[in-house]
C-alpha cells in the first residue's frame, strides 16, 4: 500500500519511528488533527498520541496550536524533508571531518609502535587472514610497502580488482612479473596492466592452470588454502608469511610456473 511505503521511507531515511511516521502521514492526509482524532484515523495507539505529536513537533515535522485541546498540523513535506537533508549533510560533513582528524591523531600516536614493531620483536611473522575484505586490505598493504619485486600468480582476483595498487607499486619503483590464467587475461582487457605490459613496464605470461596462486612482495608471501566451499562464500582462508626462507620456497614454485607459462 502507498501509505505503508510512505511510513517505511520516513522510518528508513528521515529518522522517525513507526508511530511518528504513521502520525505524520495522517497529518499530511487530514491537515489538522487533535491527539484524539489522530488515534481514530491512524494506527497510533491512543495513549501514545500526545507523546508522538510532541516528538514530531520537536523534530520539526509538525506545528501545534495551543488551546483547550491542542491541535497539530504538518509542516509541508517539501520544506521539512529538504531541511532534514541539509542538516543531515552538515552533520555528516562534521562527522567525516572529525573522523579524519581522529585518524591523523591516531596515526601520529601509533607511529612509534608501528616503526619499532620489527626490531622490537625481531621475529618472522605468520598470520591467518579470513574473508575477502580482510584479504583485500592485506594485499593492498603489501603493494603499498613493496620496494623491489612483485611476483603474482593469479587465477581470478588480485590482478583484476587491485589493478590500481599494482600500478602504483610499479610507479614507485617495484619490478613486477605476473602470471595469469586465460580467464583472468581476458578480464584484464584494456586495463592499465595491459598498457604497462605493452610498454615494457611489467612482465606478463599466461598459464592454463595454477595449483597454487600466490603473491610475493619482497620477503612477504600471501596465498590461499584450498577450500572451494569457503571460496564460494567469500570466506577463504589466506596465509600471510614474512620469512625469507618461505619466500625462497614460493619463489621457486613461481619460477616453475614462469617457465611453463607462455607469453601474453
Amino acid at each position: 500500500m502507498v501509505k505503508d511505503r510512505m511510513v517505511e521511507l520516513l522510518q528508513e531515511h528521515f529518522e522517525l519511528n513507526l508511530y511518528e511516521a504513521r502520525a505524520y502521514v495522517a497529518l499530511v492526509g487530514f491537515g489538522v488533527l487533535t491527539p484524539a482524532e489522530l488515534a481514530s484515523v491512524s494506527e497510533v495507539p491512543a495513549p501514545r498520541t500526545y507523546d508522538v505529536l510532541r516528538s514530531l513537533e520537536k523534530k520539526g515535522f509538525a506545528i501545534s496550536q495551543p488551546g483547550k485541546v491542542n491541535k497539530y498540523r504538518p509542516v509541508h513535506p517539501q520544506n521539512i524533508l529538504e531541511k532534514f537533508i541539509e542538516e543531515w549533510q552538515e552533520r555528516v560533513a562534521e562527522e567525516l571531518e572529525a573522523k579524519k582528524k581522529a585518524k591523523e591523531e591516531l596515526l601520529e600516536l601509533m607511529s612509534p609502535l608501528i616503526e619499532t614493531e620489527i626490531p622490537k620483536y625481531g621475529v618472522e611473522k605468520v598470520w591467518v587472514v579470513r574473508g575477502i575484505r580482510n584479504a583485500t586490505l592485506k594485499t593492498k598493504e603489501m603493494f603499498e610497502e613493496v620496494k623491489e619485486q612483485i611476483l603474482l600468480a593469479d587465477d581470478g582476483y588480485i590482478a583484476v580488482n587491485l589493478e590500481s595498487d599494482i600500478i602504483k607499486a610499479i610507479d614507485n619503483g617495484a619490478k613486477a612479473k605476473i602470471i595469469v590464467t586465460e580467464t583472468v587475461f581476458h578480464r584484464l582487457g584494456t586495463s592499465k596492466i595491459m598498457d604497462y605490459y605493452k610498454a615494457g613496464k611489467l612482465e606478463l605470461k599466461l598459464i592454463d592452470k595454477l595449483e597454487l596462486p600466490m603473491l610475493i612482495c619482497d620477503d612477504e608471501v600471501f596465498f590461499a588454502l584450498e577450500d572451494m566451499a569457503a571460496r564460494y562464500f567469500n570466506y577463504e582462508t589466506q596465509i600471510w608469511i614474512k620469512d625469507f626462507r618461505v619466500k625462497a620456497l614460493f619463489e621457486g614454485k613461481f619460477n616453475e610456473y614462469w617457465e611453463k607459462a607462455k607469453k601474453a
